[in-house]
This record gives structure tokens, C-alpha cells and sequence, in this order.
């Protein structure tokens, strides 16, 4: 590997480090910060634009074309002509890798015995004895996703846990939004074709009801998840950066990123805050479907190298990126509705 190119990364990691947080802070500071950051006042991000007002200025400018240039690139007709039919292919696969997030997420969400997060031990809220029953049942439930069977049903108790969750924790499960947006999924889609559901005979005949109620709702089936997936970003992000900004400026004091960029770590926290902010508003919304999911895998990837965080909480995030990439737009989606309606095919990013 080269010298030009290991500074490269060593860079771009650098730049994805103020990203890593969302509520991801929670996962690279010890408990006593995190309690104290939570419980002590914080500062209000937006008051560090005044004394850098024209750094603000720039940077946004900068997001704003960067924007621009990619809406330009996605609808021009050449890249629709050279994209459109590989993009067209990969849309049916996203239910199957939608499918293998959910029931990965569950196996280790069950094998460290967690409600979706590290943060969340279930042991925290209910006996030892059930607790590992819990972790247990979690590792089975997320196999028979894996492979497809009973899917629907696997579904509907995840969606007890998650509600669970819910009076354990309150509003903090916005966070974890995602998984609910993959509950209601395959609520409504099932095991799909690439599935033991699908292969039995017994289960084709007997779950014809569930097929129609399935084919009436699943229009709406990635408009959920974008939107759950959406809305999870942006709580994460205002919960570690707005909300409590004090859990964001001690991650980025305890890993000096100011070493690495030279402002003031406030202004890091506004700034972070606001790029995943917009990205939970660009999934929810649905603009820029692709580019969003390209842009937060990568910068995930290289935050997690930085900070050396655990990979397992982090796996519902790829593949519901990866699922949202390969499935592209839907007809609620607001670049859909403004751009294409005219149009045929898709923005390919």
C-alpha cells in the first residue's frame, strides 16, 4: 500500500470522525461520561456560528452545490441510460438483504444479550434467568430470518420486544427507529422468494390471506423503512449533538479532533450534527436516496476504523443502507414526485 495512499484514508477518516457519534457516542465513552453528559446543561451547538460565521458560510455553500452537482449528475439522461438498467436489476434484491440485516441484527443483538445496542442490556430491566432466555430466543427468531421461515411471525414478537423497549427506555428507542422500520417490513413483505417460507408447500397454501394483505401494503414497505431509517438518523444526531451536545464535544475532546481540524470543538459539533441531520432528512424525504446511502456507508466504514468501535450495533445500519441503495426510489419519494414524474425510470442517485 502506498505512502499517498494510506495518508488518503488516514484523511478521510480523520474527516468522518465527527460523524461517528449519532448516538453512537454512547458506544466510545465510558458510563460515567456518558451520565454526566446527559445529566449536566449543554451548550447550544448553534451558538458557535457568531465567532466563525464565515466558515459557516463557506461550508455551507460547499454542501449546498455538492448537492446540486449530484441532482444535476443523477437525472441527466446519459447516466439514466448507462445506470438505469444495473440499478433496475438490483431493486429485487433488496428484501433479500433487508431480510439478512434484520436477522443478523437479531443473532447478535440475542448473543450480547442487548434490546438492538450495547446501551441496552436486557438484563438491566428484567431477571437473569429470563434475560438469557430473551438472548436466546433473539439468536433463534434471527436465524429463521436469515432463512426465511415464519418470517411474518419472527416479525410480530420482534415488534413486542421493540415496544418492550419502548416503556423500558421512552423516546431514547428513536434511535433504534431503524429496527422498527425493518419490523414493519417484513410484517408486510414476508420471506419474499428467496426463502424457506416460499419453498414449502404447506406455507404457499396457507398463507394465501397473508400474501394478499402483503401485496395490498407492500407499496408502502420501503417508504416505511426509509422513513423509520430517516427519522432514526436524525433523532441519533440531535439526541448526542443538539440535545445533550455534551456527549459530542467529550468524544471530541477524548479523541483531539481538533488536532485534525481547526475549529473550535463546538463548531464540530454543530457541523457533524447538521451533515447527519440532513442525511436522516434525505432518506426520510427521499432525496438522493443513493448518494445518502453511499455517503454514510463510506464515512461509517472509516469512523468505525477511527474510533475502533464495535462492528455488531452498526450491521442494521449498512444493510439498510445497502437494502435502501439497491431498492432506489419509490413513487412517495419527494425527487420522484418533483423531478420524474415526467419521466420514466428512476434518478440513478
Amino acid at each position: 500500500m502506498s505512502k499517498k495512499f494510506c495518508i488518503v484514508i488516514l484523511a478521510c477518516a480523520a474527516i468522518a470522525a465527527p460523524l461517528a457519534a449519532s448516538a453512537h457516542e454512547v458506544y466510545v465513552l465510558s458510563r460515567s461520561e456518558i451520565a454526566q453528559a446527559v445529566w449536566s446543561p449543554s451548550p447550544n451547538p448553534f451558538s458557535a456560528i457568531p465567532s466563525q460565521e464565515k466558515l459557516f458560510l463557506i461550508w455551507g455553500t460547499i454542501v449546498a452545490v455538492s448537492l446540486l452537482l449530484v441532482l444535476t449528475a443523477s437525472v441527466t439522461p446519459l447516466f439514466e441510460r448507462v445506470f438505469d438498467p444495473l440499478l433496475s436489476r438490483l431493486k429485487k434484491y433488496a428484501p433479500l438483504v433487508g431480510r439478512l440485516t434484520f436477522g443478523l441484527a437479531l443473532i447478535y443483538s440475542g448473543y450480547h444479550g442487548a434490546f438492538f445496542g450495547p446501551e441496552l442490556p436486557v438484563a438491566a430491566t428484567m431477571p437473569a434467568g429470563l434475560a438469557q432466555l430473551i438472548g436466546v430466543a433473539l439468536m433463534i427468531g434471527g436465524f429463521m430470518v436469515c432463512i426465511g421461515f415464519l418470517t411474518r411471525l419472527v416479525s410480530v414478537v420482534a415488534l413486542v420486544v421493540y415496544a418492550y423497549a419502548v416503556l423500558m427506555y421512552g423516546t431514547y428507542m428513536l434511535t433504534y427507529l431503524n429496527y422498527l422500520g425493518e419490523i414493519i417490513l417484513f410484517i408486510i413483505l414476508g420471506g419474499g422468494i428467496w426463502s424457506v417460507d416460499s419453498a414449502l408447500p404447506f406455507f404457499r397454501t396457507t398463507s394465501r390471506r397473508l400474501k394478499r394483505f402483503g401485496r395490498r401494503l407492500e407499496k408502502y414497505s420501503f417508504f416505511i423503512l426509509r422513513l423509520c431509517f430517516g427519522t432514526a438518523l436524525f433523532y441519533a444526531s440531535f439526541y448526542a449533538k443538539f440535545l445533550h451536545s455534551n456527549l459530542a464535544l467529550d468524544t471530541v475532546n477524548d479523541y483531539h479532533l481538533t488536532n485534525y481540524f481547526h475549529f473550535t470543538p463546538l463548531f464540530l459539533v454543530l457541523g457533524a450534527f447538521l451533515i447527519e441531520a440532513l442525511l436522516g432528512l434525505c432518506f426520510a424525504a427521499g432525496f438522493e436516496i443513493r448518494f445518502a446511502a453511499l455517503f454514510f456507508t463510506f464515512f461509517l466504514t472509516l469512523s468505525i476504523m477511527f474510533f475502533g468501535e464495535a462492528v455488531w450495533p452498526h450491521i442494521i445500519l449498512f444493510g439498510v443502507n445497502i437494502a435502501l441503495f439497491f431498492h432506489g426510489y419509490d413513487q412517495y419519494t419527494l425527487e420522484m414526485k418533483l423531478i420524474q414524474r415526467a419521466r420514466k425510470g428512476e434518478p440513478v442517485l
